[in-house]
């Protein structure tokens, strides 16, 4: 029986940030209301306010949901080259820059001017996800392509972050192009073990 309501409140709690995600695409996190979760979700505010806190719990779970899509995303392009560090950055880097040209909560987050509601979050949680995804990409690293040294591979992971995320954020190219580029980086920061 325990097992049963970890479910359903697992279910509710997607159910709710699922509902969340729309409205903000739709509305922006500034007019966001617990209410409007409620309805939309089909349950009472006070459930709302139970599974999910307060609307800042709305909005850093949000983001902290994005954050693990997109890595888990990530992972599975590396996954397809795993004999090639080049092609594989150039593919997780081009995922991800067109996620967040495609996803409209990433867009609301990276686009201040249009709802400084949610750029706390990213502002307050950017360096937490840096640190997310740097580590995450290092272990990932380490295990994949163990002749690159510690020194390098912790260089090319962070150019790799930090590049996609300035890409993210002031593209001058192509999704295609700026992957091409950062990967190429990336290749001569790993050097010849990679």
């Amino acid at each position: 029986m325990v097992r049963f309501r970890e479910t359903v409140r697992s279910l509710l709690r997607e159910r709710l940030l699922d509902a969340a995600y729309e409205l903000v695409a739709e509305k922006g996190f500034e007019r966001l209301r617990m209410s409007q979760l409620a309805v939309a979700v089909g349950v009472s505010r006070q459930t709302v306010y139970n599974e999910l806190g307060s609307k800042d719990a709305v909005g850093e779970a949000l983001f902290q949901r994005e954050v693990e899509r997109c890595m888990l995303g990530i992972e599975q392009r590396l996954d397809q080259h795993r004999d090639d560090l080049r092609a594989a950055v150039a593919e997780a880097v081009e995922f991800t820059l067109t996620l967040a040209a495609r996803n409209p909560l990433v867009r609301a987050m990276l686009t201040g001017g249009v709802d400084s509601g949610l750029l706390r979050y990213l502002t307050t949680s950017s360096e937490a996800a840096f640190v997310t995804a740097e580590g995450a990409a290092d272990a990932y690293v380490a295990e994949t392509w163990p002749g690159i040294d510690p020194a390098s591979r912790g260089l090319a992971v962070e150019a790799a972050v930090r590049l996609t995320a300035s890409h993210v954020m002031q593209a001058d190219t192509t999704p295609q192009e700026s992957a091409r580029r950062i990967a190429e980086c990336v290749a001569r920061i790993a050097g010849p073990h990679r």
